[in-house]
């Protein structure tokens, strides 16, 4: 018995420390939070972070849940092994709820994403602008130009007011430093277009959330079966009968 017991908590250990790795990967969850501040004004909706924002929730609480088995493993069934099963409750439903929600965004991305063609045909040129700081910082940072391609800006009006047969600068591939954005040499400038580069980021984080929601699910399994076991073979309760005096 003891020997089973002491096998159980090991095996719980084990399912906490995978809980905490997990919890540290939901927190990366907080990368989509952080972007989401620098290109909000791409998104339809605000709902479009909600899986990354519930991965964060869950990690933290994964993190507190993995502390507490590890507290637990070694010990008698106590008031601290119901709440480390009712943490992993809360868990449960946090990760059904963010790949569910992962699921639909991922599904629906070219609705999310709607805004962004007006956002560059409100490019000013003008670098206080907010469209105009946005789009210069998404073609810098994915190394895209245009919505598809460089000859969306053809049809922005900042290109037909400006009568400069150019593109902004931020178009410029970083490897050529002698581009200045004219398109009499479109090979120097970034080929592909940003609405396709971000989705693909977009998708990336979006399935990395599901897988890691899906192993979080296996692990959260894993613990529940260990802590009922540890629950169920408890050491023997010794009796002794009192002398009278």
């Amino acid at each position: 018995m003891a020997l089973r017991r002491r096998a159980f908590g090991i095996f719980l250990i084990i399912d906490s420390l995978l809980l905490s790795l997990a919890g540290i990967t939901g927190l990366g969850g907080s990368f989509l939070l952080h972007k989401y501040r620098d290109y909000s004004i791409f998104f339809s909706s605000f709902y479009i972070i909600l899986p990354a924002l519930l991965a964060v929730v869950g990690g933290s609480i994964l993190l507190i849940s993995g502390s507490i088995g590890c507290l637990v493993s070694n010990k008698k069934p106590s008031c601290l092994h119901g709440l480390f099963v009712y943490f992993l409750i809360i868990v449960f439903c946090v990760v059904v709820t963010t790949v569910a929600l992962a699921y639909t965004h991922k599904r629906k991305l070219d609705v999310d994403l709607a805004p962004l063609k007006d956002v560059f045909q409100n490019y000013s040129g003008i670098s206080q602008d907010p469209d105009t700081k946005a789009v210069n910082a998404l073609q810098c940072e994915l190394r895209c130009c245009g919505v598809y391609n460089y000859t969306d800006w053809l049809e922005t009006p900042w290109f037909n007011h400006s009568k400069k047969y150019e593109v902004p600068l931020s178009c410029c591939n970083k490897n050529f430093h002698d581009c200045n954005g004219t398109l009499d040499s479109p090979l120097l400038l970034y080929n592909e277009g940003c609405q396709n580069k971000l989705e693909e980021k977009l998708l990336l984080v979006f399935d990395i959330i599901m897988v890691t929601s899906l192993v979080v699910f296996f692990v959260l399994v894993m613990s529940w079966i260990t802590v009922a076991q540890l629950m169920r073979h408890q050491p023997p309760l010794e009796y002794r009968i009192l002398d009278k005096e």
